[in-house]
């Protein structure tokens, strides 16, 4: 791992510019925005450069921390506070904002601000050791983390990486700083700790400790033009549900996560918990496709609304919908793509449409893999898409048999059995292949007159079809009567539906 001295000093992209006007271009960069100290730790310098500057001036510096600037070197100087020695008082020190003031040489002002964070004793290198991935999961708030993003989540080498960015965060903030150094080839960026929503100046502890914010995010390594070249999801939830130490291993020896993949819980059942029941929903995937489509607004998937995501500048952005086409019908696509989600309408709207409903314009098997893990696999390190066969020792449990339907409904999902123990699976529904909103109803006049039914569940495998024009899903409905509910451990389905992933561990 590259020290944490290093990092800091590592020539960083240009993150900050003031404001200008054209009658008076002013302004001011730095170095770098972000810096990430211990307590009673070494001072770091930082360069600046200005543009049409009479002065630069220190405008604050919160409790405890030191600032100077040198404008003759065109540097600024922070030096940290001394531990206090109570969580009080590191609380009130642990994050500063260091301001400063610009005045140009026709007098206007602007201000600008350096954040500053103690960490632990390190940035934490996520991909360390060869551990390439799609996926990352976070655990620890209050850290710096890096990633190495010269290759690709299976190690391949990316050439002509100039930038990183966020493509979505499922958290406003969540990732702060995002910062990408071109002599070690790393992202660097900061994840704080969660905040009491009615006071932001207090952070919320679960047994002493501080707790990592849940929330999902995609970044990207981007070419001098800003094309993606790569983008790796990051799964943040708080240590407590770490899903890679919550697994359970079935009856035909498969290890199965005991979480859907980009979620942060499994309510096991639970019913009139709404956000328990919201937490376990993970994020939806295409079939063959690394990254992620977004989670639903509602634990109901009401409306069919999409959480909230938010861009690098704060900004709430949406899903894009895209016709499956011979451009855009393509793995190369998607890539630069990651947040645009392919449509095949034309395989039922055509008077030839072939209804087999695939996002690629020419199908491909191998994008994924039930025995080894694929170059697009979406899993975390050491974990993949289940094999077509992954789910076939499950079956309806006794106990879900048993259940007073209206109970059954307030789960929003079955519980399963292996034979030996019970799992619970949300019903999280599906993003069609026909318009990419999220759907958990099966709706069918004939069958349900008065209204749609709850709930639908689809899980990915990596198997295919004996033909191969389709792939293979794990699927429940739980309709208005046992009589008409459907189980099916091998459904087959387009592959331009989205849908949750339950990841297994790689043997």
């Amino acid at each position: 791992m590259r020290t944490l001295k290093f990092l800091l000093f590592a020539a960083c992209a240009v993150i900050c510019f003031g404001a200008c006007s054209k009658k008076d271009d002013y302004g001011m960069e730095f170095s770098s925005t972000g810096l990430y100290f211990q307590w009673g730790g070494e001072a770091q310098t930082i360069t600046y450069n200005t543009v049409n500057a009479a002065s630069v001036e220190l405008k604050e510096a919160e409790d405890g921390w030191k600032c100077t600037i040198n404008q003759s070197a065109r540097t600024i100087t922070i030096t940290p506070p001394a531990d206090p020695g109570t969580e009080s008082g590191r609380d009130k020190m642990r994050e500063a904002d260091i301001r400063f003031t610009l005045t140009s040489k026709k007098g206007k002002v602007n201000s600008y601000t350096i954040k500053c964070y103690i960490i632990g004793d390190s940035v934490v290198l996520i991909n360390q050791d060869g551990k390439y991935a799609n996926c990352y999961v976070l655990t620890t708030p209050m850290a710096a983390y890096s990633l190495d993003v010269s290759r690709n989540g299976g190690g391949q080498v990316l050439n002509n990486v100039s930038d990183v960015k966020i493509v979505w965060q499922s958290e406003h903030s969540q990732i702060e700083h995002l910062i990408y150094d071109e002599e070690s080839t790393t992202a660097t960026f900061y994840i704080d700790a969660l905040r009491n929503e009615d006071n932001a100046e207090e952070y919320i502890k679960e047994d002493g400790q501080y707790v990592m914010p849940s929330g999902n995010a995609v970044i990207a390594a981007v070419n001098s033009k800003g094309d993606i070249l790569w983008s790796w999801h990051i799964w943040c939830t708080k240590a407590s549900a770490n899903p890679l130490e919550h697994y359970s291993t079935y009856s035909n020896g498969v290890t199965f996560m005991d979480f859907n993949l980009g979620a942060f819980a499994n309510s096991n059942g639970a019913t009139d918990k709404n956000q328990l029941i919201l937490d376990s929903y993970g994020l939806y995937y295409q079939w063959g496709r690394k990254d992620p489509f977004l989670r639903p607004y509602y634990h109901d998937c009401s409306g069919s609304d999409d959480e909230y995501a938010y861009n690098n500048a704060g900004s709430i952005i949406y899903v894009e919908c895209a016709e499956s086409s011979a451009e855009t019908g393509t793995i190369e696509y998607t890539i630069e793509h990651p947040m645009t989600f392919i449509t095949n309408t034309a395989c039922v709207d055509n008077e030839d449409g072939d209804g087999i409903g695939d996002w690629m314009y020419s199908s491909n098997n191998s994008l994924w893999s039930g025995t080894t893990k694929s170059l697009y696999d979406p899993c975390p390190y050491g974990w993949r898409v289940p094999a077509g066969n992954d789910f076939d020792c499950l079956q309806l449990s006794a106990e879900e048999d048993n259940t007073p339907l209206d109970t059954a409904r307030g789960r929003f999902g079955w519980m399963l059995s292996d034979g030996v123990n019970n799992h619970f699976y949300l019903a999280g529904g599906f993003r069609s292949y026909y318009d990419g909103y999220i759907h958990n109803m099966n709706y069918k006049e004939d069958v349900y007159p008065s209204q749609p039914a709850p709930w639908e569940g689809y899980y990915w495998t990596a198997g295919t079809t004996a033909d191969g024009k389709q792939s293979t899903c794990m699927y429940f409905d739980l309709t208005t009567t046992r009589t008409i509910n459907k189980f099916n451990l091998n459904y087959p389905t387009k592959r331009a539906n989205a849908m949750q992933i339950r990841c297994v561990k790689i043997k």
